[in-house]
This record gives structure tokens, C-alpha cells and sequence, in this order.
């Protein structure tokens, strides 16, 4: 447990792909620089195992790298950390499970939500305080 949580974690080490929680029994999903880590071709199936547990009316949000602003950097030439690490992962860890298996937007990951049932699909413009140069938020509502 991080010395500074609040309180001891209900669950850990979950399967994400497959939730051990019952359906409709969450309010909101926060899912953060989780869906990268999936290939393109599992990530339907993720999106809708989360919006199995959530609630009618409950929010899922989700950051993650922005493969756009990622490429942007790159041409700009930016540190690997705002151009690289966005489309490969960090490899300073040397971790396997750091890797990224696809890149996201809005434009691409926005139509997929609604095709999976999400209504309201937002793009806050800034969130941890401050506007980012190189990930995204989307935040979309179950029906």
C-alpha cells in the first residue's frame, strides 16, 4: 500500500480484462494509461468488460498516450519521454509489461465507444491541473 492512500486497497492484481465484481455495481471506471497496454484487437473486449460493471449513467474515464501528439513530438524532436515513450512504452525499466501494443486519440478511440454503447464522449482539454503535450482524457457515459 503507498504510504499516502487513504486506505487499504479492496483488490490487487486484478485482471482488468476480467473484473471479479458483479455487473452494474460501479458509479465510475478510472482507467489510467492502462488501454495502450492491450492489442487493438482486445481492446473491444476490455472496453465492454468495464462497461459491464458500470452502473446505468456511470462514468468511465480513461488517459492514456496520444499516439498524434506522440508523432508531433517526434517531428519536433523532442525528448524520447514526450515522442517515444508515448508509441513504445518506457524501456529504462526494461519491463516487458511497460511495452505499448497500440496507439490511441480521440479520433480513433471516440468511435469506438459509441459503437459499444457510450453516450457523451469527452475530451476535457485539461485535467491534473494543467493542459498535456502528449496524452489524452476521454470521458463517456454508459447507457
Amino acid at each position: 500500500m503507498h504510504p499516502k492512500a487513504p486506505r487499504t486497497p479492496e483488490h490487487l492484481g486484478v485482471d482488468v480484462a476480467k473484473l471479479p465484481f458483479e455487473d452494474a455495481c460501479a458509479t465510475e471506471v478510472l482507467a489510467v494509461h492502462i488501454l495502450e497496454h492491450f492489442y487493438e484487437w482486445e481492446v473491444p473486449g476490455v472496453l465492454s468488460e468495464w462497461k459491464r460493471v458500470l452502473k446505468p449513467g456511470g462514468k468511465l474515464i480513461m488517459e492514456m498516450p496520444d499516439i498524434f501528439k506522440a508523432a508531433r513530438n517526434l517531428l519536433e524532436g523532442q525528448s524520447d519521454m514526450w515522442a517515444m515513450w508515448p508509441m513504445y512504452g518506457d524501456n529504462t525499466l526494461k519491463d516487458p509489461l511497460m511495452c505499448h501494443k497500440w496507439g490511441w486519440s480521440y479520433k480513433t478511440l471516440s468511435p469506438l465507444l459509441k459503437e459499444l454503447g457510450f453516450t457523451s464522449v469527452e475530451r476535457p482539454t485539461e485535467w491534473h491541473g494543467r493542459k498535456q503535450g502528449r496524452d489524452f482524457r476521454v470521458e463517456a457515459i454508459r447507457c
